[in-house]
C-alpha cells in the first residue's frame, strides 16, 4: 500500500501557508477579500482529506497464455470476478462448479452473460467459513481456501485457469489467448471428426494410469523403472511409480510430495519438457508432508 505520509504532509504545509494568508488578510478592510481566502482553505483541506482517505483502485489483470496452457491468477473471495476474452467470447467453463442441484459441493459459482460472451465467478467457501446468512463474515479469513482449477473453453482456444481465493477487491480479468489461430487452421486441415492420433493417446494413457482397473482395455505394456527418484524442485521428491509404453508413446506415474514446511502450489507448466505431450496433477496445492500422483505422457524415443 503506497505510503501516504508525504501527501499528509503537504496538505499540512499548504494549509498552514493559506491560514498564515488568512490572518494578515484580517487587518485588511475588505471583507469579501477574506471570505475569497477562508473559500480557499476550506477546498484545500477537502482536497487533502479526499487524498489521505481515498481508497486506491486496483488495475484489471490481463493474462497473457498460449491456447492449452494454464495460467495463475489471484481471485476475490468476497465480490465477484468478471472474467473475459481479449477479442473473444468465453463459451463454458469446466471445472468444481457450483450448482444447486447437481454440484451443490461446487467450489466457485459461474453466472454466464451469453450477451456479452462474459461470466462471472464468486468461490462458495466452505460452510465453516460461512456466517449464518452464507456469507463471509467481516474480518480476517479463518483460514487459506486452497486453489480451483477450472478448464475455459473460448472461441480462440481453451485454456486452464488455477484460481487462488484471497481477500481482496473484485477486479476484471482479461484472458489474451496466443496461438488459437494456429491450432485451429491445423484442425481445419485435419480430415473431419478426427483428432490428432497423440492427442487420442495421450488421453486414454492417462486414463490407464489413473485408473489402473481400464489399463487392460488400453493396449500398453508394463515398462521397469519403478522407484527411481528424479530430481525436481529442493521443497519436493518425485518418484517414478511406473512406466507404460503405447504404440508411439511412453506414459510414467509419480509420486510428488511436499518434503517443505510450507504450503506447496503445483503449476503443471513447469513439469513440461521437450517431447512431453500431457502433463496431469490430481492435486495441484500440498500442504507440507502431502502426497499426490502425477501423470506424465512423452512421445516415445524422448529423454526425461
Amino acid at each position: 500500500m503506497p505510503n501516504d505520509e508525504p501527501v499528509r504532509a503537504e496538505c499540512l504545509v499548504a494549509t498552514a501557508d493559506m491560514l498564515q494568508q488568512l490572518h494578515l488578510s484580517e487587518q485588511d478592510s475588505q471583507p469579501f477579500a477574506r471570505l475569497g481566502d477562508l473559500a480557499a482553505v476550506l477546498v484545500v483541506v477537502t482536497l487533502c482529506l479526499l487524498g489521505m482517505f481515498a481508497t486506491p483502485v486496483r488495475a484489471a489483470q490481463t493474462l497473457d497464455v498460449r491456447d492449452g496452457d494454464t495460467t495463475i491468477s489471484r481471485i476475490s473471495v468476497r465480490d465477484q470476478t468478471r472474467l473475459r476474452v481479449d477479442r473473444g467470447r468465453v463459451l463454458d467453463v469446466i471445472g468444481d462448479v457450483f450448482d444447486a442441484q447437481k454440484s451443490p459441493a461446487g467450489r466457485i459459482a459461474v453466472l454466464k452473460d451469453d450477451v456479452d460472451g462474459e461470466v462471472y465467478l464468486k468461490p462458495v467457501p466452505p460452510a465453516s467459513m460461512r456466517g449464518m446468512d452464507g456469507s463471509l463474515p467481516p474480518g480476517p479469513l479463518a483460514g487459506p481456501l486452497p486453489p480451483i482449477k477450472l478448464d475455459v473453453k473460448t472461441d480462440r482456444g481453451t485454456v486452464g485457469l488455477l484460481l487462488q481465493p484471497a481477500d481482496v477487491v473484485g477486479d476484471t480479468v482479461t484472458l489474451r489467448i496466443n496461438g488459437g489461430e494456429q491450432r485451429r487452421a491445423a484442425l481445419a486441415s485435419e480430415p473431419r471428426g478426427k483428432s490428432h492420433p497423440h492427442v487420442r493417446g495421450a488421453k486414454a494413457l492417462t486414463l490407464a494410469m489413473a485408473a489402473p482397473a481400464l489399463a487392460g482395455e488400453i493396449p500398453s505394456q508394463r515398462l521397469p523403472g519403478a522407484g527411481q527418484e528424479l530430481a525436481l524442485w529442493r521443497e519436493a521428491r518425485f518418484v517414478l511409480q511406473a512406466r507404460f509404453e503405447a504404440p508411439g508413446l511412453v506414459g510414467e506415474s509419480y509420486e510428488l510430495t511436499n518434503v517443505s514446511g510450507e504450503p506447496m502450489v503445483i503449476d503443471e507448466r513447469e513439469l513440461f519438457r521437450p517431447g512431453v505431450v500431457s502433463v496431469s496433477v490430481r492435486d495441484l496445492q500440498l500442504p507440507p508432508g502431502a502426497s499426490t500422483p502425477v501423470w506424465i505422457v512423452r512421445q516415445a524415443g524422448e529423454d526425461g
